[in-house]
């Protein structure tokens, strides 16, 4: 029986390719004992070992693929590192150029770098109260009674105007020893006047010898003791009247005060007077009132001066000295600075704010201050040294470093790198990088600083 085999029936698997369908037939063939020409055999060979490399290649490229995301490592799963140390050459050109249009449109004011003193500027808030140093609280000379008041809360007074008349219970005892030492002197005086003129007598009886030498001595002792004895009453006189100067009113401020029997009345009374002038702040007695030197009855204020006691900041005490200039602010006058100085820096501080009081003495001549009123001061306070200066506009920041600009002409400036101190009343302290009296372009340095940062932005295409 002779069997038939077809290359069709011989593949194992129907879905193959052309190729892999034409090794199985030639595989066949050789199997059963069909004998080909070389050139079969040929191609056989040669379709084996593409096969075969085909098939490697797969395999190599599956076995990366899976590597590669099927395990990942941490190479992967990090992005390439960038260097966190930032480069000291910022990339910036060394000077920018305009031209004689950008320079009139930018409008540029340029200034010098200046040596002088550095000025700081503390500003506290705070309260206008009295100067203490010209607050009077009047009592009354001696004890007595009110018998009339003179003024009442915010008159005007003048120094020795009389606030009050005072039914002075001490009057009447240092009048009687007035009249009494003026008694006592007329006595001494007449005694004097008979002792010297027996003194006189003596002496003339001498020479005829009707009286002896010790007779004219015992005159002379006596006339001397006479004069003695004026002097001691004198002297006593003087001390009375002068505590009956202590007690004594004031004149009356009215022209109804001068007749004889109003002036005699007041002459038994005392009166409390105003020490200085200034403004009657408060009135504590009423007429009838009984009132003694240990209780205050009138408030005299002199507003000519106040203090305004600023509380400053822990960290700002160390620039604020005795002496400095102080400009004072309240919302009354919004337009008016007042002037003054620092006199005193308390040597504690409040344990609730934290803040130190600061008392400034304030000319207040017109009287606009009033007492009590909030108040904003401003301390300018010398550091003590010279420095390079120059206006706080000229300075910008550049890519994190403080820049000023220095004009080189022709419409160039050239960008220097800074290092800066302490800022103040529009000025700021520069420590490195420029020498005095350099220029440097203040007003409008800003828009120097945006051509420099554009200019160093790369052009698209």
């Amino acid at each position: 029986m002779t069997v038939s085999l077809e290359p069709s029936r011989l593949t194992p698997v129907k879905k193959l390719d052309s190729a892999n369908v034409e090794i199985a037939d030639l595989d066949a063939h050789s199997r059963y004992g069909r004998r080909e020409s070389p050139l079969h055999w040929k191609i056989l060979v040669e379709n084996r070992c593409l096969l075969f490399g085909l098939a490697t290649a797969v395999a190599a490229a599956g076995l990366g693929f899976a590597a590669g995301y099927s395990f990942p490592s941490a190479s992967h799963r990090v992005p390439p590192a960038v260097s966190s140390v930032a480069t000291a050459d910022p990339g910036l050109p060394a000077t920018i150029a305009l031209s004689d249009a950008e320079l009139a449109n930018l409008q540029l004011q340029v200034d010098k770098a200046k040596m002088g003193p550095l000025v700081r500027e503390v500003s506290a808030t705070g309260s206008v109260g009295y100067d203490l140093l010209h607050l009077a609280r009047v009592k009354s000379p001696a004890r007595g009674r009110i018998e009339s008041l003179d003024v009442t809360v915010g008159d005007r007074v003048v120094a020795g105007q009389r606030l009050a008349i005072l039914d002075n219970f001490e009057l009447s005892v240092a009048q009687s020893k007035v009249a009494s030492a003026k008694a006592a002197v007329s006595q001494a005086k007449v005694q004097l006047a008979t002792a010297t003129a027996a003194f006189d007598r003596a002496a003339d009886l001498v020479r005829t010898q009707a009286v002896s030498l010790g007779e004219v001595d015992a005159s002379r002792a006596a006339a001397a003791s006479a004069e003695a004895a004026l002097r001691t009453r004198e002297a006593e006189l003087r001390q009375y009247q002068q505590e009956e100067a202590r007690l004594l009113p004031v004149p009356a401020q009215n022209p109804d005060a001068g007749s004889p029997t109003d002036q005699a009345q007041l002459d038994s009374r005392g009166a409390i007077v105003a020490p200085f002038v200034g403004v009657v702040d408060s009135v504590s007695v009423a007429l009838g009132d009984v009132v003694d030197p240990s209780t205050p009855s009138f408030t005299v204020a002199d507003l000519s001066t106040v203090w305004v006691e600023a509380e400053v900041a822990e960290h700002d005490l160390g620039a604020v000295q005795v002496g400095d200039e102080v400009q004072v602010r309240v919302s009354a006058f919004p337009e008016r600075v007042f002037a003054g100085r620092v006199t005193y820096i308390s040597d504690q501080l409040e344990t609730t704010t934290g803040t130190a009081k600061v008392r400034c003495e304030v000319s207040n001549t017109d009287g606009a201050l009033r007492v009590n009123m909030f108040a904003t001061a401003t301390i300018i306070s010398p550091q003590g040294r010279d420095s390079i200066l120059v206006p706080s506009s000229a300075v910008q920041d550049v890519n994190g470093q403080n820049v000023v600009f220095i004009p080189t002409g022709h419409g160039q400036f050239a960008w220097r790198a800074v290092r800066t101190g302490l800022t103040a009343n529009g000025q700021i302290q520069i420590t490195d990088g420029l020498a005095a009296d350099t220029p440097v372009v203040a007003d409008g340095s800003y828009w120097l600083k945006a051509a420099l940062t554009q200019s160093a932005i790369p052009s698209e295409g």
